[in-house]
Parts: C-alpha cells; structure tokens; sequence
C-alpha cells in the first residue's frame, strides 16, 4: 500500500463530459454495497436468533431466495432483500421491486407451499400505509399491507373488495403466477425494516451490540466481531469452499458441487462460536497474575520432574517439559515484540489454566482416594481441558493451540502452584 494520501484522485473525476458534473454510468462499488446490504440482512436474521428474538437455528445464503430461515420445525422464512435509494420512498403494490418480490416468493408457494411457513420482505424502506384522513381510492389500494390485511380476512381472492381487488389483479398479471398463490403469498407476507443504505454498517454495529455476549465489548472489538460476521454470511452467500471439499463432491442435478450447496448454510452456532473467538468475548481474569518467571523456567526442572514422580506420572515428565520449555519461548519471543501486551496476555493464560488444572486436581482428589493413580487422571484432564479451551472458548485463552496451554500448565506446576495428586516430602499441598 502506498504511503500518504494522493491530494487528488487518479485520473480525476470519472465519466464528466466536457468537464461539467455528470452522474457517473459506471457505479460497481454502489452494486457491491448492495450485496454488503443484503449479508448484513443475514447478520440481522441471526443476531436476532442468539438474542432469543426469532427462532432461526441457521440462514441459508443465496439458495433459493436471498436468504431462507431455518426452524426449528423443519420449516422456513423466504427472504427477500430489497433496497431504494429514493428519498421518503415507500413501497406500493405498482412498485417493480415489489412485484419481483412477489413474483419469486409465488414460485416458491407453486412448489414448496407446506414447507415455506411466511415471506418476509426485509428492505430500508417501509411499505405506505394510508393515512387516516387519505381518500384517493387509487392510492389507498396502493398500499400492499392494507392488499395483504383483506387477503386475510377474506376465504378467496374472488372475494376480495374493491379497488384492492384491481391492486391484486395487477400483482397477478405482473407475476405470471396463478391467482390463488399470489392469494396465499399475500396471506403469508410480512415486511421486516433493515437499517438505512447510507450508514448500514454503523447500525449494524449498534445490531451486534445488542447481542447479550457482545454488550461488554470495547468499540473496537465490536468492529471486528460485526466485520467478521458479515464475512462469515458473504462467503456462505458465494461459492466459497475448500478446494478439496469442491472435488470431492458429488455434482448437484443444477451441475454445482454439493459442497457449495451444504457450505450456504450459516448456523446459529457459527455465528456464537464466531463471537466467542474474539478477546473481547471470553471470561476475562483480574489483573493479578504473575506467578509464571519467564525465563527463569529451566531452573524448575528438577521440581517439576519430583512432583510428577511423587504423582506416579514421571513418565510423562519429558513431553511435558518440552511443550513448558515451547510456551516459555513462545511467550518470551511475543515479549520481544510488545513487552505490555505479552505481559497480559500471560497472566491470562496463567489465570486460565492454574483454574482449569485446580479444579481437575480437585476433582480428582475426590474421585480417585488412590494416590498412585490420582496423578494419571490429572494429567489426562489437564491436557483434555487446554484442548477444550483451545477449541471451544479461544477468546478465554487468547486463541492460543493446546499445547501452548499443557506447557503453561507445565509451568505452573514446576512453580509449585499445582500437584499431581500427591506432595513431595515435606511440603504443602500446593507442593
């Protein structure tokens, strides 16, 4: 990237004629943010499902509809995402955005009717509805919501009064679809407001926030969580996948690789394990570490090697001295480079799993009243516990492997801050 700010842009201005103001043709960035538009649709749908709003258990991305909403029941929402830039715009039943909507969801009423349980509308703007002193007839049918009230409170569209019915009539005939599922789209139909087009992603921000494991998050974690979950929807919403997913994969009868298929699916569990991936989304420990010397650990080999004996696991003491001696080093290298943010990170690390292998210690003193084999079940669940943290709560543990945490633990043991089960001669309990 280059240094600085150009004080002008290259080229100039594109696509002015004779050098006075003209609207640009070519506009690929404004179609780009529409797509953006239509992943943070997504994140919305999904955002609302962790807070306990709606009750999607995944989206699918650009499969069928713009989105489809999974439920729990086996039954889906068809989303459409639709956008005008115009000022006080409202939707109306005339509008081609509104009736390609209508068009789309009624080939899905043709063919899944049971399956597609309501159509949703999701768009920056709202849909017109009248005013209570408005008398125009032609402007009060209009409106789709107040089409869509008498739909459902009629038995048929032949029942439908007018001037609605000749609103309705011209829905059917702009979609090609037959009358009575246009009716029955028009009975499932419901209008969802998306953030404004100007600033979508500034409230989106504030979307993510609203989320219950985001609302402690600093402004800058926010950003990131928001930016990554709009990129975990974009890629579902393309062709994405690992190559060897897309070869290995038995051609669709649309000729598309199964995999592309199967990775348009976006899960309520991927988005909270999105969430839970970030820093600023894990337990945080009070600042009172310090127990782990880096660089000083080489003089704690003898002690750990007669605590793990004392444990009856002295067997085990070289592979975990390598992985101690291997995060001793990881963490000096990342002094080396940021003294402050390696100091914190280490007293998180060392919070983390002087917790996690207490509490195996403890449960094992109470499960196993034989010393000789407590060691082997502490040690078999302190490594179970740095690869559930390594996999299940990243933030917690700073997204650090497994093996960096086993070889904490393997420091904080030769720091006597933990046993195996069983004290060295003449020490305490935490010998």
């Amino acid at each position: 990237m280059a240094r600085g700010k150009p004080s002008k842009p290259a080229l100039g201005v594109p696509g002015q004629v004779d050098g006075l103001a003209t609207l640009q043709s070519d506009r690929g960035d404004e179609t780009q943010e529409l797509f953006i538009y239509q992943w943070s649709a997504g994140v919305t749908l999904l955002a609302g499902a962790i807070a306990g709003l709606n009750d999607y258990t995944a989206i699918w991305c650009e499969h069928h509809d713009d989105l489809l909403g999974e439920l729990p029941s086996g039954l889906f929402h068809a989303v459409q995402v639709k956008t005008d830039s115009t000022a006080n715009a409202r939707w109306i039943c005339s509008d081609k955005g509104f009736g390609d909507a209508i068009r789309k969801f009624a080939e899905h009423e043709a063919a899944y009717s049971s399956r597609v349980e309501r159509y949703i509308l999701f768009s920056n703007i709202k849909p017109y509805v009248p005013a209570a002193n408005a008398k125009a007839s032609a402007r009060l049918a209009s409106s789709p919501v107040r089409v869509r009230d008498l739909c459902r409170t009629v038995s048929a569209c032949s029942r439908l009064p007018e001037p609605y019915k000749a609103s309705f009539d011209a829905l059917v005939k702009y979609t090609g679809a037959a009358p009575d599922v246009v009716f029955r789209v028009l009975r499932k139909l419901e209008f969802q407001g998306g953030p404004h087009l100007e600033d979508f992603r500034e409230q989106l921000f504030s979307v993510v926030a609203g989320v219950p494991a985001c609302k402690n998050f600093a402004v800058g974690w926010l950003e990131k969580v928001r930016d990554d979950l709009l990129l975990l929807v974009g890629k579902a919403s393309s062709v994405s996948v690992p190559a060897l997913q897309f070869y290995a994969s038995l051609l669709q009868p649309d000729g598309r690789p199964e995999a592309i298929v199967r990775g348009k699916r976006v899960a309520k569990e991927d988005f909270e394990q999105t969430i839970r991936q970030h820093p600023g989304s894990g337990f945080r420990y009070a600042d009172v570490g310090g127990h782990l010397q880096l660089g000083k650990a080489s003089g704690q080999k003898e002690r750990l090697r007669q605590k793990m004996t004392a444990g009856y696991v002295a067997p085990y003491f070289d592979a975990l001295w390598m992985l101690a001696m291997s995060a001793e080093e990881k963490l000096l290298a990342e002094a080396n480079v940021d003294a402050e943010g390696a100091l914190r990170k280490t007293k998180q690390l060392e919070s983390a799993m002087l917790v996690a292998c207490k509490k195996v210690e403890l449960d094992a003193v109470i499960a196993e009243p034989d010393e000789r084999r407590r060691g082997l079940k502490i040690l078999q669940g302190v490594f179970q516990k740095a690869e559930d943290l390594a996999r299940h709560d990243r933030a917690t543990v700073e997204g650090e492997r497994a093996e960096t945490l086993q070889g904490v633990a393997g420091l904080l043991s030769g720091s006597c801050k933990f046993a195996w089960g069983a004290s060295i001669d003449g020490a305490g309990d935490g010998s």
